[in-house]
């Protein structure tokens, strides 16, 4: 299990976590949504050890994780970053076996079958030999996917995969196909958590949803919940209508159009409930 207590972070003055106080709970795929500036890619770097936090800690099976050595961390845990490097001049392959580099003294093989198995869930095959920086956007990005994967092959439940905006550069198939692979590696017993924008996605997808907003943790709880808590509404400065999801008894699809005026209101008189 991941939890935060009492997690502060200020830049400059500002506050980018005010207090947020969190469990992740392994089994779950856990999705962190709000809106631009809110604090999810903030919290989400501090729940992989990558952003100190001014007050507070981040503990993992109980462990402060900041108490743990670089190489053992990663070898539990995997961040998938939201900003894609952009010239790599190396094959696909090698970009793949880049995730077990923590892994010193394995064997060539171990690291064979990681890199085979992830190429094979993530339809890279075709691609191994290709050049890393000769790919398009959504390709590059699967490498990416492929490359965590790698990374936390063969480790015993809980691992902890962490995924910063993981459908952005894809298709619709790919979101849910990443969605999909994201939502097994949770149901294998690990404690995965991402980052999504899309809503609706996060409905179809996530077991536990968590609001960010203005750097604060507002709401956390079930899909169908967070969804109809007032707080959406204001977080995102949006009118939403809910929808029922034919597909999902409990769940919901979003419509909805700015609501400038709320969201001015909100901003200047600050969130209360």
């Amino acid at each position: 299990m991941l939890s935060t207590h009492h997690l502060h972070r200020r830049d400059a003055g500002q506050h980018r976590l005010l207090g947020v106080d969190a469990r992740f709970e392994a089994g779950q795929l856990h999705v962190l949504i709000g809106p631009n500036g809110s604090g999810k890619s903030s919290l989400l770097a501090a729940l992989a050890g990558d952003l100190a936090p001014s007050e507070g800690r981040v503990a993992w099976q109980g462990q402060d994780l900041a108490h743990l050595a670089p190489r053992r961390l990663a070898c539990f845990r995997a961040l998938l970053p939201q900003q894609l490097p952009a010239s790599l001049p190396y094959r696909v392959a090698d970009v793949l076996a880049l995730g077990r580099l923590p892994y010193v003294g394995e064997a060539r093989e171990t690291g064979a079958q990681a890199v085979a198995a992830a190429a094979a869930e993530t339809e890279l095959q075709p691609l191994l030999a290709r050049r890393y920086d000769a790919l398009s956007g959504g390709q590059q990005a699967r490498v990416q996917l492929a490359r965590v994967l790698v990374q936390l092959h063969g480790q015993p439940a809980p691992a902890l995969l962490l995924l910063d905006e993981p459908t952005a550069y894809f298709d619709p198939r790919w979101q849910h196909a990443c969605l999909g692979l994201a939502q097994a590696r949770a149901r294998a017993g690990h404690v995965v958590i991402c980052v999504l924008h899309d809503l609706n996605l996060a409905s179809q997808y996530a077991d536990r949803l968590h609001l960010m907003d203005a750097g604060q943790l507002r709401v956390s709880g079930s899909p169908e919940a967070v969804l109809n808590s007032p707080w959406l509404d204001r977080a995102y400065g949006m009118d939403f209508v809910r929808v029922a999801d034919p597909e999902h008894p409990a769940g919901l699809m979003l419509r909805g159009r700015p609501d400038f005026a709320f969201a001015q209101a909100a901003h200047q008189n600050g969130a209360q409930f």
